[in-house]
């Protein structure tokens, strides 16, 4: 009953609220009765059902539902949650410097940040964690025990961890600090007038931190161009896009714009300060996981003329999210506008009915024209000025990726070998990669092809027709085939396979820094870079294809 009360005057707080917004009256009725009609179930569920049930998990499992049918980005937070929110968009958190994840039923030490007291003491990703402060963890989520490893700098905190490969447990007691990832984990020169810089995430500062490596390869090298690279970046604070874009563009320049569904919260977002430079030629990298944030800085980059897009169609994430407090330490991340950049287009690709995707047409997609002219088009993410081809990964290595076998092959590569070259130019060698092949097989490792699941289906289709007797001996020989090809397969995928199995093993030794300098010899979008850079008239040509050749 404490509940119920509890509840039913959340209800009539809510429902005074939308008095005080109503401005569609048979709006607010429907809305009114709705709510009433969801008080009266939960309280008749909570008094009456046979089995004792859990008030909290109820209405978690009625939010999450109501939720999941507007769209993926409008969710509920609990207060274990925010906390790891906050760490993702602050790029910090008081803690002992590791990132955990899920691997079956064991809590595994995914991450670890270079130079913090969990790295000093010896732990290694892939480490078993057991206990904190004495306490096991059976059931407890993710985010609950992430957020037992944390708390104010200073504070102690005493953990049971067991080694991936010698399985030896040690209790360690380590001081927490503040602990901070950093957005931009690399920068540095090519060549002689290349500089690079990748941006993994908008956290706080992420614009001051591009600036200041900007700044530095500019102030020490004769830098003729640069790369920004934002694979993979999923975005963050929109403000630090604007602040990127600042770098390169001058003071004043709109960014972009938010349409809400309210007229009066539209808002504009300018550039405020004098820019670094707007002259130096520049690349921007973009994937099909560059979204948000990213998409803001590629495209007002590419709509004012300012920079060359190579890579893929980025995500196509054109929505924007604002938090709102709705007690107990809990908020609700709601999807309140939509961002257009100086073109005037939305980059969002998708439409939500009833939270499934949509996508957007080509019939119902618009024109637009960068600053000097050049066409581009809204509805489906930022497009490169220069497409990369890059294949999808290939089954096996879907599959080896899913079973952590990279992974797990990583920890016991660190622990056999104590030292390996520098990141930029470790390699594994041929019988490297062969104990890798013999350890996925010894690990009861199989996939299944593309090919396989349709032979699959062609089975079961037979089988209701009647005619699998008969063709049962075509199946074999197709199955045999697929066999073969599987076995072959650790030879066909060798140099993806090969690329991700160093990146794992570097990152062991060197953190993520590591794994850019060692990704940079083989990344075919810094080289087509690098190539456009070297030839400048294919670039200006790309960059500008409207202007018109002067003698």
């Amino acid at each position: 009953m404490k509940n119920f009360i509890f509840s039913k005057s959340l209800f009539l707080v809510v429902l005074l609220s939308f008095f005080a917004l109503a401005t569609d009256p048979a709006r607010f009725l429907r809305i009114s009765q709705s709510m009433e009609n969801f008080a009266a179930v939960y309280k008749i569920v909570n008094q009456t059902y046979v089995d004792e049930t859990d008030p909290n998990q109820l209405m978690r499992v009625a939010i999450d539902s109501m939720l999941a049918h507007i769209d993926p980005y409008t969710n509920y937070f609990s207060e274990a949650q925010m906390v790891q929110v906050k760490m993702g968009v602050k790029g910090g958190w008081d803690g002992i410097g590791v990132e955990l994840m899920k691997k079956k039923d064991k809590i595994v030490v995914k991450e670890l940040i270079e130079g913090t007291p969990a790295e000093k003491m010896g732990i290694r990703v892939g480490d078993v964690l057991l206990k904190i402060d004495g306490t096991s963890f059976e059931d407890r989520a993710l985010e609950d025990i992430s957020k037992s490893l944390q708390g104010k700098a200073g504070t102690k905190v005493s953990i049971d961890i067991r080694h991936a490969a010698s399985q030896e447990v040690r209790n360690l007691t380590i001081e927490r600090v503040n602990v901070t990832k950093k957005n931009v984990p690399y920068y540095g020169m090519l060549n002689d007038e290349t500089g690079y810089i990748i941006l993994t995430t908008f956290s706080q500062r992420a614009g001051a931190n591009v600036q200041r490596a900007f700044e530095e390869l500019k102030n020490n090298n004769d830098l003729k161009h640069v790369i920004l690279d934002l694979r993979d970046n999923g975005g963050g604070f929109l403000m630090e896009a604007v602040n990127i874009c600042n770098v390169f563009l001058d003071k004043g320049q709109e960014i972009v714009y938010t349409k809400n569904k309210i007229p009066e919260w539209n808002r504009s977002f300018k550039t405020l300060n004098r820019p670094i430079d707007t002259d130096i030629p520049v690349v921007v990298l973009i994937n099909g996981n560059s979204a948000s944030a990213s998409e803001i800085v590629a495209g007002a980059l590419q709509d004012m003329d300012r920079a060359l897009l190579i890579g893929n169609n980025s995500f196509g994430k054109g929505l924007v999210q604002n938090t709102k407090d709705i007690g107990y330490s809990s908020k609700v991340k709601l999807t309140t506008a939509k961002y257009y950049i100086p073109s005037g287009r939305c980059v969002q690709a998708l439409n939500y009915k009833n939270g499934i995707p949509v996508k957007v047409p080509d019939s119902l997609r618009q024109s637009f024209t960068t600053k000097k002219g050049k066409q581009v088009f809204d509805g489906k993410g930022v497009e490169p000025d220069f497409a990369i081809d890059s294949k999808p990964k290939s089954a096996l290595l879907t599959a080896l990726e899913t079973e952590n076998l990279i992974f797990d092959f990583a920890n016991l590569y660190r622990e056999k070998n104590d030292s390996i070259a520098a990141a930029k130019v470790f390699e594994i060698t041929p019988k490297d990669y062969q104990s890798f092949q013999e350890f996925a097989e010894e690990s009861w490792f199989s996939f299944e092809t593309a090919s396989e699941k349709s032979l699959q289906v062609l089975r079961q289709q037979a089988k209701k027709e009647g005619t699998y007797e008969r063709l049962s001996a075509s199946f074999e020989a197709l199955q045999t085939q697929i066999d073969q090809a599987k076995k072959e397969a650790f030879v066909k995928e060798y140099e993806p396979i090969k690329q991700q199995l160093e990146q794992a093993i570097v990152h062991r030794y060197y953190f993520q820094k590591g794994q850019v300098e060692n990704r940079l010899a083989d990344d075919i979008y810094v080289k087509k870079a690098l190539a456009l850079f070297a030839d400048s008239v294919q670039f200006e040509q790309l960059l500008w294809p409207n202007n018109k050749a002067t003698d």
